[in-house]
């Protein structure tokens, strides 16, 4: 197929997809494209410069556009490029009279693109649950005494953490068009003074932690039961450990290599006997590329172990306990037998030492027992 010829309403519809994305380009009019996807989707594009830097700017699509609708849209679109105007930024500015559900919804459009999908169901989470009796208000109408109410009234509902979240979020949204310059006005969430937060200080005690082993041991096998362990052994995040897949880990030299952790970088985990068990066993039952696959989330893993850590919590009496939480266990039970700060870090795969700190936390016993030993070498 020759990527350049004179476009037509038939041969365009009559282009096939390739095994991967092509351009094919316009001989009438210089600078119009057509994306060809391997799904067969299309789209009419112009290549072009504005102010010395290259863009693609996207037209339309010949499902609603004809290709002398494409060839005006590209003229009109040449004409904003020689004028110095940036065709992508115009669309993305947002003027006084758009409302604030305008400004999330174009904000998602654009971070979608460059953001892990767990940060992007994060904040539609924020705007469904909290920031949408906001969404119908003019750009020009919000106030920071809204954002104070709206602060306020989420921290006596839904708590401090909750609230907070919320106002950090539209206050990345205002940011974003400002320090683009895609909006002119101010940003009213900044005067918001955030709550105070006390980190979450949780972890099973020597007393749960018998209760919990012997509850697991005799709970029936699965594959919830076995990502649960895996999280306890490696102490890595449940999001890494859910989607562990095969090709990162290596029985042989038992370390486990988390591609992209929060970091932005892969991280290697060591890996213990008793979880290298657990994997061996399961790669007996090997399904597809995950671990811990499931034959029923879109994704080809888990998502989640709801039911089976309810079910467990209950038979062990144990209250107030989250996933997350068996990531503390592991970091504190690690100092609690020797473990410095700078190998539980190692072990957390955190980048900075001020992130593990949070996570080493003594319970007074176990401080009492590094106090009574420490004073003695001490004084004899």
């Amino acid at each position: 197929m020759s990527n350049k010829f004179k476009f037509t309403n038939a041969n365009i519809k009559n282009l096939k997809p390739q095994n991967k994305r092509v351009y094919v380009y316009d001989t009438e009019e210089k600078g119009l494209s057509l994306l060809l996807t391997p799904s067969g989707n299309k789209s009419y594009y112009l290549r072009g410069r504005v102010l010395g830097n290259q863009i693609r700017v996207k037209l339309g699509e010949p499902s609603f556009m004809s290709v002398d609708e494409a060839r005006n849209e590209a003229r009109k679109t040449k004409i904003m490029l020689n004028s110095g105007k940036n065709p992508i930024a115009e669309k993305k500015k947002l003027n006084q009279e758009d409302s604030f559900k305008v400004m999330y919804e174009k904000f998602i459009e654009e971070k979608e693109q460059h953001l892990k999908p767990r940060t992007i169901d994060g904040y539609k989470g924020l705007w469904k649950n909290y920031l949408n009796v906001l969404g119908n208000k003019k750009i020009s109408q919000l106030t920071t005494d809204d954002f104070k109410k709206l602060h306020k009234k989420i921290t006596t509902n839904n708590g401090k953490r909750c609230a907070n979240h919320s106002i950090v979020f539209s206050k990345t949204i205002f940011n974003y068009f400002i320090k683009g310059n895609l909006y002119d006005g101010r940003n009213p969430v900044v005067p918001v003074q955030l709550n105070k937060e006390s980190p979450r200080i949780r972890y099973l005690t020597k007393k749960e932690m018998e209760k919990f082993v012997e509850v697991i041991n005799n709970y029936p096998d699965s594959i919830s039961k076995d990502a649960i362990w895996l999280l306890l052994m490696t102490g890595a995040r449940r999001s890494n450990v859910f989607s562990m897949r095969w090709q990162d880990v290596d029985l042989e030299s038992k370390t486990w290599v988390i591609p992209e952790t929060k970091t932005g970088k892969n991280m290697s985990v060591a890996l213990v006997d008793s979880a290298v068990k657990i994997l061996k066993r399961l790669a007996e039952t090997k399904y597809n590329e995950y671990v811990f696959f499931s034959t029923e989330s879109k994704t080809g893993h888990i998502t989640e172990v709801r039911g089976t850590w309810k079910s467990i919590l209950t038979q062990a009496e144990i209250t107030n306990l989250h996933l997350h939480d068996l990531r503390h266990t592991l970091a504190t039970y690690m100092v609690s037998y020797g473990a410095n700060a700078f190998q539980v870090k190692k072990a957390l795969t955190h980048s900075n030492i001020q992130s593990t700190q949070i996570y080493v936390n003594l319970d007074v016993e176990q401080l009492r027992e590094t106090l009574n030993d420490t004073v003695k070498k001490m004084i004899g």
